[in-house]
C-alpha cells in the first residue's frame, strides 16, 4: 500500500467515516499529510470533550472539505476554504485552519501549515481583510513529509518562526521521518517536536495527541471559574 493510501486510511479512520471526495483524489503527500495532523489535533480536542463542526469562508456548511494547497490568508473569497470549529462548552470558540498566513511580532507575514485561533480574531480578519495576530493563536504545526531524513536546516528555520510566533499556547514541529540532530536541537531549544508520526507508529501519534490535549486543557482553564 503506498503511502498516500496509507494517509488516506488513516484520515478516514480518525473522522470516523469516509474521506471527502477532494481528498480522496489528492496526489500530493505533503498535503495529505497536514489533514492527517489536523485530524489528530480534532481528535485531540475530542477527548478534552470539545465538539467539531466544519465551516467554509463564506459562512457555509461546506458539502464536501477544501483545504488550501498552499499557505493563504484567511479572508480569501477565491474558493470556499473549510476550516473545523472547536468548541467547549462555556469557552470562546476556537477555528483550526490548514495552511495560513500568520502576522508575527515583527508585523511580519507567516506561513502555517496547521493554525488554531481564536474565532473572534477570526471574523474579525475577515470583516477588515488582515491576517490574524500571532497573540491569538493557540497552536501551529509545521508538518514534515519526507523520504529521507530530516535536514538540520529545517530546524534552524523553524527556530527562528517560533521567535517570530509567540502564540498562545506551542509551535509544534511535527515530521514522519527523523533526525538525532533536530531532535537534539529542538530539545535543547525547549520546542515541541515529534519524530516518526505516521499511520504505523502509534506511541508516536499518542503522544503527539496528548501533547495537543495538554494544550486544550491549559486552554479551558484560562476560561475556568
Amino acid at each position: 500500500m503506498s503511502i498516500n493510501s496509507r494517509l488516506k486510511q488513516a484520515i478516514s479512520s480518525l473522522i470516523g467515516g469516509v474521506i471527502d471526495p477532494g481528498y480522496a483524489s489528492l496526489r500530493q503527500t505533503s498535503e495529505l499529510y497536514e489533514r492527517y495532523v489536523f485530524e489528530i489535533i480534532l481528535s485531540a480536542a475530542k477527548n478534552e470533550g470539545a465538539s467539531i463542526s466544519f465551516l467554509n469562508n463564506f459562512g457555509n456548511l461546506p458539502q464536501s472539505l477544501l483545504f488550501r494547497g498552499s499557505p493563504g490568508q484567511i479572508y480569501a473569497t477565491d474558493k470556499p476554504y473549510t476550516h473545523a470549529i472547536i468548541e467547549f462548552i462555556g469557552k470562546p470558540l476556537l477555528e483550526v485552519h490548514v495552511g495560513l498566513r500568520v502576522q508575527g511580532v515583527s508585523q511580519v507575514s507567516h506561513e502555517c501549515d496547521i493554525c488554531i485561533l481564536y474565532q473572534e480574531e477570526a471574523n474579525r480578519c475577515r470583516l477588515e481583510r488582515r491576517e490574524p495576530d500571532c497573540s491569538k493563536v493557540i497552536i501551529t504545526v509545521e508538518c514534515k513529509h519526507y523520504e529521507s531524513e530530516l535536514n538540520l536546516n529545517l530546524a534552524r528555520s523553524f527556530i527562528g518562526l517560533t521567535s517570530e510566533l509567540q502564540v498562545e499556547g506551542d509551535c509544534y514541529f511535527v515530521s514522519n521521518t527523523s533526525s538525532a540532530s533536530v531532535a537534539k536541537l529542538l530539545t535543547i531549544r525547549r520546542l515541541k517536536w515529534e519524530q516518526n508520526v505516521t499511520p504505523g507508529s502509534r506511541n508516536d501519534v499518542n503522544r503527539l495527541r496528548y501533547a495537543f490535549q495538554i494544550n486544550f486543557k491549559d486552554f479551558k482553564a484560562r476560561y475556568g471559574i
